[in-house]
């Protein structure tokens, strides 16, 4: 239950951004909003629009990401790597099991795609360089989401008993290799 002196929206942003992250977009109610926030579901909906529209207001990837992206560059990969390893049971693990769980409606699949592209593959673009830094960005955050997707979501047994260590360098070379490695040779025939 939200604290009492929270004005009705801010109790139902509260609300909502537990329930998604605990329960899941789908299994998360209008309903069960409004009452864990305290309020009537039709409040709810006069101060979001809907349900899609209260996720989108309350479900936010950035976390921790922006300073990792901002640091040196030649230690992104690794920083990244131990990000993941380090957050399975933190909220933004939750939030983004939330936002994949509700991938499939067409508004929260443009926020994933804007999101991504906004905190991960811009900054990284505006730094990386070589002759394609928005493509080197695009395949770094693409790895990155394979190890969130294994670790976080599956719950990979090997990579989840596998030394942290071990993982960190090995993956963080992978998506380091992307960031600072040499351009490919352009091939001729």
């Amino acid at each position: 239950m939200p604290p009492q002196n929270l004005p009705p929206r801010d109790a139902i942003r509260l609300a909502a951004g537990e329930l998604f992250v605990r329960d899941g977009y789908g299994a998360t109610t209008v309903r069960a909003i409004a009452a864990a926030a305290g309020c009537d579901p039709a409040l709810v909906i006069r101060h979001f629009g809907s349900k899609e529209g209260l996720f989108l207001a309350t479900v936010s990837v950035s976390g921790d990401l922006t300073r990792i992206l901002a640091g040196p560059l030649e230690s992104i990969g690794r920083e990244l790597v131990r990000y993941v390893l380090d957050g399975a049971d933190s909220p933004v693990s939750g939030v983004y099991r939330a936002l994949l769980s509700a991938s499939d409606r067409p508004e929260i699949k443009e926020r994933l795609r804007a999101s991504m592209h906004d905190v991960f593959v811009s900054p990284l673009a505006e730094r990386v360089g070589g002759a394609c830094p928005e493509l080197r960005a695009r395949l770094a955050a693409a790895q990155f989401a394979g190890l969130i997707n294994a670790y976080w979501l599956v719950g990979d047994p090997v990579l989840g008993g596998a030394e942290h260590d071990t993982v960190v360098e090995l993956y963080g070379e992978a998506i380091q290799s992307l960031l600072s490695g040499e351009d490919p040779t352009p091939r001729r025939g």
